[in-house]
């Protein structure tokens, strides 16, 4: 039994459902009347301009209704019922939307139609008053392909423009005034143009008032939106100034931290024992080739026809010296120079002498104690030259 009353309820709901209720300025009543002349087929959208009104039925037919002045047909102007579209016959209608003097719809496969006043160019027709029947509006993208149409979601409509939201949540505007949103100043647009100020952003929902526009932006992600310091991090100046000068304020953006970039005390200390440490490498080096070619304990016994050799290779010593000691003087890594005393120098010619006195003595020679062999003098006297000019240098 409960079943029963339910459903005859829904068969009353679904009779009831999309009926047309209209009432107007002027009228001697105020409660809300059936549309005259209204069939009993379900509306799922109404759009409504100045003196007419758009329906969009549920099998996806338009009908007109009210003050018409762009029809053909005088009997057309001002109907008494509403009047079917049959320009969109066979087009599956889905959305509509009315301006204040003309309309629009859309079909499920992203194509749009335009009729009524054009003389600003809503209509998107050049040099034409009015367009009397639903009119197809030409949509592409010239950054992609001129050839593929662009698919349109939503259409709204002022009195002298029209936008529309594209698939691909883009807003394109056509018709006359500073609401289109273009970068032009040439009007009337009868072409759709992209509106390139929202571009990369995602369009939710487009809105139309008689001179005005609306669309609505989906939020960016809330990491994207960083806030920007007031303060530089290196010197704690202000990065944004206004300087207060005369009749007029100046805003400044162009911050120059005179401090630059800071580096911290381990990378100070790294760049101070890079700087020193070749230089103290350089002085090791040389002081161990040095120490082998002086502090051996059998040196080789040079010939009488190799002392020139042992001049020029003591010549390269002495300018190796030289420039240890310069090195050694602009990084004081040492102030204290490894060459040889006299006393030295003295002992290490002794040493010289008694081996040579041993082989003399090994080879049935009469050793001369008291005199410096000649060959040992030239080395002798090129060390204490070495010594003089260190001692100099130092």
């Amino acid at each position: 039994m409960d079943s029963k009353k339910r459903s005859s309820t829904e068969a009353e709901g679904s009779k009831e459902r999309g009926l047309v209720h209209v009432w107007q300025a002027g009228s001697c009543s105020v409660a809300p009347e059936r549309l005259p002349g209204w069939g009993g087929k379900a509306v799922l959208q109404a759009a409504l301009g100045v003196k007419h009104g758009v329906l969009l039925t549920e099998d996806g037919e338009v009908y007109s209704f009210g003050t018409l002045p762009w029809r053909s047909e005088p009997a057309e102007i001002c109907p008494n019922s509403p009047i079917l579209e049959n320009a969109l016959v066979g087009q599956y209608v889905v959305t509509v939307a009315s301006g204040s003097f003309h309309s629009g719809a859309v079909t499920e496969s992203g194509i749009v139609y335009m009729w009524g006043e054009n003389s600003a160019g809503q209509c998107a027709v050049a040099n034409q008053q009015y367009v009397p029947e639903p009119n197809p509006v030409s949509i592409s993208d010239s950054e992609t392909s001129s050839l593929v149409a662009v698919r349109i979601l939503q259409l709204a409509c002022g009195e002298e423009h029209t936008l529309a939201l594209s698939i691909s949540r883009e807003i394109w505007a056509w018709g006359t005034g500073c609401q289109l949103g273009l970068i032009t100043t040439a009007f009337p647009v009868t072409k759709p143009q992209k509106v390139e100020h929202l571009a990369g952003r995602v369009v939710l929902q487009v809105a139309c008032g008689a001179f005005h526009s609306l669309a609505l932006v989906q939020c960016l992600p809330s990491q994207e939106l960083k806030p920007v310091p007031e303060r530089c991090n290196q010197c704690s100046q202000l990065l944004i100034t206004m300087t207060d000068k005369e009749d007029h304020v100046i805003i400044s953006d162009s911050h120059c931290c005179p401090l630059g970039v800071t580096l911290s005390e381990s990378q100070a200390e790294n760049q101070a024992s890079t700087a020193i440490s070749p230089c103290a490498e350089t002085l090791d080096s040389q002081g161990e080739v040095f120490e082998s070619t002086l502090g051996g304990k059998d040196p080789p016994v040079a010939t009488d026809t190799n002392v020139g050799n042992v001049q020029t290779t003591g010549g390269d010593a002495i300018s190796s010296q030289q420039d240890v000691v310069g090195t050694t003087e602009i990084s004081s890594a040492r102030n204290v120079p490894s060459y040889p005393d006299t006393q030295a120098v003295n002992e290490y010619m002794a040493k010289l002498s008694d081996h040579s006195v041993r082989e003399n003595s090994e080879n049935g020679e009469k050793p001369v104690p008291s005199q410096v062999p000649a060959k040992f003098y030239n080395i002798k006297v090129f060390l204490e030259r070495s010594f003089s000019l260190a001692t100099l240098k130092c």
